[in-house]
């Protein structure tokens, strides 16, 4: 399954066979409406009524790939820190509670990115990777073009739980270790990729 966030709507591609909800709100696409998928970002970016378009699939990368053909696409990469307290590593911006991450350079590996991503950003330098826990994929919409940003989330410890120091100039407010029983409260103010990352977590 692959998800595609608009904000805090989403395009789901799925297989035929998969069990997926009705909700209020959602659509269906049957195949026949979906040989051409070239108009579906402009079609659901402005029917902000559907809160989820699902869209089934024999070959549900291949459908993927064929959508994200559509858009100008972009990698960046991040990371779920814990430290030996088994806290987790949030930043805040913009108002809203994230994860630290960032684009991929030029020729840079993308797990390099993700800790990259997390030193410049929170200023936590003694960080041990781990395994890619999930990609998650939103889009935005800038210049006359629709982006969908595919994003690595890897899995880092800080052995030595170092102080965070938020990057000011890049709109970070605080940078905080957050205690697992207080996670709950930062997903009431996030974005539904980040609430799909702590899901991939194993918190209890």
């Amino acid at each position: 399954m692959y998800q595609i966030f608009f904000d805090q709507r989403s395009i789901v591609i799925c297989s035929k066979t998969e069990d997926y909800f009705q909700e209020h709100g959602t659509v269906t696409l049957s195949g026949e409406e979906y040989s051409d998928l070239s108009d579906i970002p402009e079609m659901f970016d402005t029917s902000t009524h559907i809160s989820k378009l699902y869209i089934p699939s024999d070959d549900p990368e291949k459908t993927f790939r064929k959508l994200a053909s559509h858009f100008t696409e972009i990698n960046a990469a991040g990371g779920a820190v814990e430290n030996p307290d088994g806290e987790l590593l949030f930043i805040f911006r913009n108002g809203v509670w994230d994860l630290p991450k960032g684009k991929q350079e030029d020729g840079e590996d993308i797990a390099l990115t993700a800790l990259r991503e997390v030193e410049e950003e929170c200023g936590i330098k003694d960080l041990k990777l781990g395994e890619l826990l999930c990609i998650t994929y939103h889009t935005y919409h800038r210049d006359g073009k629709f982006y969908l940003k595919h994003t690595y989330w890897y899995k880092m410890e800080n052995p030595t739980q170092e102080d965070p120091k938020p990057q000011f100039e890049e709109d970070i407010t605080s940078a905080v270790w957050v205690k697992r029983d207080k996670i709950v409260e930062c997903m009431e103010n996030t974005y539904p990729s980040i609430k799909a990352v702590i899901g991939q977590l194993q918190l209890s």
